[in-house]
Parts: C-alpha cells; structure tokens; sequence
C-alpha cells in the first residue's frame, strides 16, 4: 500500500504542473503578455497529456487523480483560457465579451463533470463525448495568437463554437493504447505547436485538415472494432 502511495506521487505532480502552468497563465495574461499566457497554457496541455499516461504507466490510476485531473482541467483550460481570451480579444465588447467568456467557462465545467461521471479512473475509453476541453482550450490560444488577423466578432464566434462542441453529444477519439489514431493524435500536437510558434492561417488550415484526417480515421477504426450484427 506504501509503495502504491509513492506511485501516485509522480502523476500527482505532474497534474500539479498542470495547474501551476494555469495560474501563471492568468498571471501573464493580467500583465499583458499574451504570448507568454498562450506558452503556459501549452506547457498545461503537455502536462495533461503526461499525468494520465504516466498513472497508467505506474498502474497509479485513481479516483483521486482522476478528481485532481477534473480540477486542474477546469483552471488551465476553462478559467484561463477564458481569462485570457477576455483581455487579449473581446475585452472591447464589454458586458458581451464577458459573456461569451462566461458561456465558454460553464461549458467547459460541465464537459468535466459530464467526463468525471461517465468515466473510469482506471482506463481510458476509445472514444469520448463532446470536444475535450484541451481542445477547445486549443482554439481559444489559437485566436489569441491571431488577434490581429481576426475580427473580435469572429473570435467569439470562436469561443462559443467551442462552448458548443464541449456540450454536444458527438463522439470524438481519445488517446488509448497503440494505434494509428494515437499516431496521428500525437503527430496533430506538434502540428500544434507549429501553430503555437509560427501562428499563420497556412499552419492553423493544416493543423485543422489534420484533424479532419483524424476524425475519419477514427471513424474507420471505431467501425472496424464494433463487433458485426448478426444475419
């Protein structure tokens, strides 16, 4: 039992990076450096990628880290971004922009909740419900990062789009196990932070054309491993 204690340290800090990252976030993204706000908050979602992946690697998983997951989560990638994205865009739109900021937040929290209750802190489904709030935290730093290419009517069409596919009911891919959608998955970050460091529409469009290969490609999988109905 001891020793199983000592496992659960190690994904345990690394969600606590996670929340870490988030805070600092706000704290840049209060003073102004909105760049710096959009690092950190890419330094959370690697954070978020490894703690799940290390407690299994452990056989660490836990109801626990599962809860702290849920709540590291809603403060890198709902309250943050949402902070963020108030000052460095729709600021401007005053009483609104807070709004759309707002929708964009409860959203977010009930996806988690949503997660928390439907899932099993001890794996990994192959498939989840509704856009992952990394995900949908992923576009909000996106439009940060091309403020000055966009109108701030457009970036909260943005906001509330993802807002929108955090509730939905569609079903999405999840990393799980070794396959080609992990593959791809995996290779779709660092089409992300090609975005992150070079942000452009030519490397956004191929960023969200990799997506749509990883939809499909997801698509064929789950429908290859559905058991097949009988005559």
């Amino acid at each position: 039992m001891a020793k199983r204690r000592y496992r659960i340290l190690a994904p345990s800090a690394v969600t606590s990076a996670n929340i870490a990252a988030g805070f600092m976030a706000m704290v840049a993204a209060a003073d102004g450096r909105y760049e710096l706000s959009v690092y950190l908050l890419l330094v959370a979602i690697l954070c978020d990628v490894l703690d799940g992946t290390i407690a299994r690697l452990l056989g660490a998983t836990s109801d626990f880290g599962q809860e702290m997951d849920s709540f590291s989560d809603a403060i890198s990638f709902g309250v943050a971004p949402a902070f963020l994205i108030y000052l460095a865009v729709l600021r401007p739109l005053g009483f609104w922009g807070l709004i759309v900021c707002l929708v964009y937040l409860l959203a977010g929290v009930t996806r988690l909740t949503r997660f928390v209750l439907t899932s099993n802190a001890h794996g990994k489904e192959l498939r989840t419900t509704g856009a992952p709030i990394p995900a949908a935290a992923s576009y909000l730093m996106a439009a940060v990062l091309m403020r000055e290419s966009m109108s701030v009517e457009a970036v909260a069409l943005v906001v509330l789009l993802m807002a929108v596919l955090m509730v939905s009911r569609i079903r999405l891919p999840n990393l799980k196990g070794k396959n080609i959608v992990t593959a791809m998955m995996l290779l779709g970050l660092v089409n992300y932070m090609l975005v992150v460091f070079h942000p452009s529409w030519i490397t956004i469009g191929w960023w969200n054309v990799w997506n749509a290969f990883i939809l499909v490609a997801a698509k064929v999988q789950s429908n290859r491993l559905q058991p097949s109905s009988a005559p």
